[in-house]
């Protein structure tokens, strides 16, 4: 059925401001609210959110969307005929999802997996790179990728569609270093703090420009974009690689933590204070996907003792300079 609200320019009608909450997308909320996503994204009225977002389907709680006046929209009509039984079927649209996945930092290639939220859904196979393309329906808020693996064993990956915050956050910046596993799972920006952060950036950094192998394992996402999704990182094994450099430690599973070597601040860099959270209170129900509970991922705790340091490509504002985003961006599979 097509939108009420197609090819109509919101300069012509009644305009309603929608505050976005986490896992908002827009193909989900064109269908929710009836209009043309194409039609409204691309309108005068949200130019301003287009240019801080540069993909429509992540977006950030708080951001405000206009969208077509929901209280004084013509409504839907269907013909019906009196007398007789009327039958009205309606099938959402549907979205593709890819989740890359790889073990040991290989991808996790012709692996058979299936999707218990889509009973119809034949067994599928990850592609050669380890992607997992799934279409699923815009009103589904949240799935697994049930994936066997060569053993017989089975992983589940929970994906929330839409759940992925911009790179331009520091909560989208914690996240892919999550998916990477550069953080823990339970890694918060406000627990981690502007320092935290840019150590994790350094440890990434210095794997994506070429030094040391990056740890292995595969712990799920918990968060995907329409379109791209995530590639998954990797936990740590035992003890450090002897070819990482000895400031990079690792949490062992073997020693006690109160024996672990503590972390050092940067010395070229005064301390920060956490910053407040960049993301606001969701207005919504909290998000229904449980949060994925992997081996614990490496996280850098200290920098170099002495030499030079690198900023990390984060300002003080929690800004990413370019060439780090866009590094960051196509380690994680383009969003």
């Amino acid at each position: 059925m097509t939108p009420v609200w197609a090819d109509v320019r919101l300069s012509e009608i009644y305009v309603q401001p929608y505050i976005v909450k986490q896992g908002d997308y827009l193909a989900q909320l064109a269908f929710k609210f009836g209009f043309d996503a194409d039609t409204v994204w691309n309108d005068p009225a949200n130019a301003d959110l287009q240019k801080l977002r540069s993909d429509a389907n992540v977006l950030f709680p708080g951001d405000l969307l206009s969208i077509p006046d929901q209280v004084n929209k013509p409504p839907a009509t269907q013909n019906v005929t009196t007398g007789a039984t009327n039958t009205f079927v309606t099938s959402p649209p549907t979205v593709t999802v890819s989740v890359q996945l790889a073990d040991h930092g290989q991808p996790m290639a012709g692996v058979a997996f299936t999707v218990p939220e889509l009973p119809d859904l034949p067994p599928q196979t990850t592609g050669a790179d380890g992607t997992a393309p799934v279409e699923i329906p815009v009103t589904l808020q949240s799935f697994t990728i049930a994936l066997t693996t060569a053993d017989g064993s089975t992983l589940s990956v929970p994906c929330s569609p839409g759940g992925l915050d911009p790179i331009n956050t520091l909560s989208g910046i914690v996240q892919r270093l999550q998916h990477l596993a550069y953080l823990p799972a339970a890694a918060t920006p406000d627990g981690l703090g502007l320092d935290g952060i840019r150590a994790a950036l350094r440890a990434f950094k210095m794997i994506a420009q070429g030094g040391p192998p990056s740890p292995s394992s595969t712990p799920p996402p918990d968060s995907c974009a329409p379109g791209s999704g995530p590639v998954s990182g990797s936990s740590p094994p035992a003890s450090a690689p002897a070819s990482w450099p000895p400031w990079i430690l690792w949490p062992r599973d073997d020693v006690p933590p109160d024996s672990q070597p503590p972390s050092q601040p940067p010395p070229s860099e005064p301390p920060h204070s956490a910053p407040p959270s960049s993301k606001p209170p969701a207005s919504g129900p909290p998000p229904t996907t449980p949060p994925s509970t992997p081996t614990m991922p490496p996280r850098p705790l200290s920098v170099p003792p002495s030499g030079p340091v690198d900023d990390a490509g984060l300002s003080d504002a929690g800004v990413l300079d370019d060439e780090t985003a866009q590094l960051l961006l196509t380690a994680h599979g383009g969003v």
